[in-house]
């Protein structure tokens, strides 16, 4: 039984190298050239690929950090200081004014209009291309979430938003919205990069 089991491995052996050896020295077709690889130093410009040429230089990342380029002091005249600035993901910070937040954010990877929805109203906020639009309009079933209106602005390198937020929950006093968004995008243009 012995010489049987070493017949056998032996056999499958022999069966495993000859299909190794077949493998990496398949049978040439009559007719065909075998393949030369070479390396050269010719530019590729006579290739076509998807790579379009010249490569355009990236943008600035962070163009606008209002939590870093907005000085402190005025977020506090303000009133916008109500717990300090909070730097949250990417280019977003938050502010607190006690009975509402305030977030601004810059985009550099969204345009402008990329961001508009069909309701927004454009308005100039002091020489700026602006709109201001609703985020969830307020209704009877919104007493447990969050109002937040929005505005956006153009800038050379994509969109700067700024938004309001609160809940009627917690804020004893309603807080009209577009409006104080809007009072503060005039307190706030000075300081935002376009």
């Amino acid at each position: 039984m012995a010489a049987k089991l070493r017949l056998l491995s032996a056999v499958c052996a022999l069966v495993a190298a000859v299909i190794v050896v077949w493998q990496t020295n398949p049978v040439a077709r009559p007719g065909v050239d075998p393949v030369q690889l070479r390396s050269t130093s010719a530019p590729m410009s006579d290739v076509s690929t998807t790579i379009k040429w010249p490569v355009i230089e990236t943008v600035n990342p962070t163009p606008f950090d209002s939590c870093k380029d907005i000085p402190y002091d005025v977020i506090q005249r303000l009133g916008l200081a109500f717990t300090p600035p909070e730097p949250q993901n990417g280019l977003r910070c938050q502010y607190d004014a006690g009975n509402y937040q305030m977030s601004v954010e810059s985009f550099v990877w969204r345009t402008y209009e990329q961001t508009l929805p069909a309701d927004a109203v454009e308005l100039d906020i002091d020489g700026h291309r602006a709109a201001q639009y609703w985020i969830m309009k307020p209704t009877d079933w919104n007493n447990r979430w969050w109002v937040t209106c929005m505005i956006a602005f153009k800038t050379s390198y994509g969109v700067l938003q700024q938004s309001v937020f609160y809940s009627p929950v917690y804020t004893p006093d309603d807080v009209d919205c577009l409006q104080t968004n809007l009072d503060r995008a005039h307190q706030l243009v000075p300081y935002y990069k376009f």
